[in-house]
């Protein structure tokens, strides 16, 4: 049982399992209210199935309001051209030649393009054509909405929850990154891989593309809270551009490399950056005392030195250089910490409304 149990939470399993369950009810459900052709309405039920939610929703949106137009277009044509040779390819022309204009507005008129070709040549030799039309919009709808019943019922994989999981371990794998371009600057500035961030390149758009996902289709049905997603994803390619920078800075560092005497407070700045990083990727609340500290501990330090005259090992060049990656440091701690408070004042007001 348990291995059945393994299987079956596979998501190409049930993805599949509820493909067939949708085809039958749409099929099922064709009978029951009487439309002709019941293999368009399991059709469009396999063709609106998605993996996940949002992609389903979209593609049930697309699918009726695409054939809800060509219909329209469809009768309209019926009702101008007699159905003569001459007058059906006019009608042909017209209908797919004006959907296909107009996808330059809107993508659902490619659909309408298809279900006017469909609806204006399939209907050429019934007796009522403006009812075949009007049926075919019917056995459509049936298919859309069985498949937007089970995909929102059974084991909806949503794609605000895929997002969340994407969040969670890019922002991990951040802070992860982020240690080792410190403690490389830390080490003589150590030379980094110029390619260090280079694999999160497309992550920045993927994380774009899910949100608007969720914020225009999914959260209609579910409680996702699109607020703190839309943080999450803003502020993850912000502190990614950040971090792109500082790596820059340590690779243009030239020559034999310093001991850095600030190491104690930048490795403690890190840790608490790095801590309040994986809070925001899990979406949780985060005490910012220990980063607050973190941040004045350095302009503390730094300005003893300062005093100190301990700046003036430096040339010019390298100064500028060392002292843009601290600064870069401090910064990112003083974001961090601006956005945690910002999150933390959105959850007081959303628990006293």
């Amino acid at each position: 049982m348990s291995y059945i149990k393994k299987i079956i939470a596979s998501s190409h399993i049930r993805h599949g399992i509820k493909v067939g369950l949708a085809s039958v009810l749409a099929y099922v459900v064709s009978g029951f209210v009487g439309v002709p052709y019941a293999y368009w309405a399991v059709i469009t039920t396999v063709i609106v199935m998605q993996v996940h939610v949002a992609d389903s929703i979209h593609m049930c949106l697309y699918r009726f309001t695409g054939t809800a137009i060509g219909a329209g277009m469809g009768i309209l044509l019926i009702l101008i051209f007699p159905a003569t040779p001459m007058y059906t390819l006019l009608g042909i022309f017209v209908g797919t030649g004006v959907c296909a204009y107009l996808t330059r507005y809107n993508v659902r008129f490619r659909m309408a393009a298809i279900t006017v070709a469909i609806v204006y040549l399939t209907s050429l030799a019934d007796e009522n054509r403006i009812l075949f039309t009007l049926s075919r919009v019917a056995e459509i709808g049936v298919g859309v909405s069985c498949a937007f019943l089970v995909s929102v019922v059974l084991w909806p994989r949503r794609a605000g929850a895929a997002l969340r999981e994407r969040l969670e371990h890019q922002y991990g794998q951040l802070a992860v990154r982020y240690t080792l371009l410190m403690n490389n600057f830390l080490s003589l500035q150590q030379k980094t891989d110029s390619d260090l961030f280079d694999d999160f390149a497309g992550v920045t758009e993927k994380n774009k593309e899910m949100f608007h996902k969720v914020f225009s289709m999914e959260r209609r049905f579910f409680r996702d809270d699109v607020n703190l997603l839309s943080t999450q994803v803003s502020v993850f390619r912000s502190v990614l551009e950040r971090l792109q920078s500082m790596l820059t800075l340590l690779n243009q560092v030239e020559g034999v490399g310093f001991d850095i005497i600030l190491a104690p407070e930048l490795n403690e700045l890190t840790r608490a950056t790095t801590n309040a990083l994986r809070a925001i990727g899990m979406g949780n609340s985060h005490d910012t005392k220990r980063l607050e500290e973190a941040v004045s501990n350095i302009e503390t330090r730094f300005i003893e030195l300062r005093r100190q005259g301990v700046t003036s090992r430096f040339g010019a060049q390298r100064l500028f250089q060392v002292l843009g990656f601290i600064s870069s440091a401090q910064r990112l701690g003083e974001y961090v910490i601006k956005v945690l408070k910002e999150h933390e004042t959105a959850e007081q007001k959303e628990m006293h409304s």
